[in-house]
């Protein structure tokens, strides 16, 4: 009969929570040609020329500050792919991003979300 009580009341606390608490804006994405001199921390940058593109950019999201930059060219290696979701605007990127070297953050980009590893 405990289990019965509490069922009710979590499912009511979990539902209230959910007005409260929101999941963070996804990054904004940006095409161009060239980099800018400073990046935006909420912000990607997909460089290329029209549907070439050639690498992604953005500050790392642990905080650090520091700019990642992943190519997209199938030659080199490493190298990631991009897929685009035009009805929201945002970018995924696969495989994971994992730095070995500096704050050694491991996260997955999807949909402009920063989901850590």
């Amino acid at each position: 009969m405990k289990a019965w009580i509490v069922t009710p009341f979590a499912w009511l606390w979990a539902w209230v929570r959910s007005w409260f608490i929101r999941r963070p804006r996804p990054l904004k994405t940006f095409y161009l040609e060239e980099l800018p001199d400073k990046l935006d921390s909420k912000a990607v940058y997909v460089l290329g020329e029209g549907a070439n593109h050639w690498f992604v950019s953005f500050l790392c999201p642990c905080g650090c500050g520091v700019p990642l930059q992943m190519t997209l060219l199938p030659e080199d290696r490493p190298h990631w792919r991009l897929t685009e979701h035009p009805e929201d605007r945002t970018v995924s990127l696969a495989p994971s991003v994992w730095r070995h070297a500096g704050c050694h953050s491991h996260f997955f980009l999807r949909r402009g979300q920063i989901d850590w590893a």
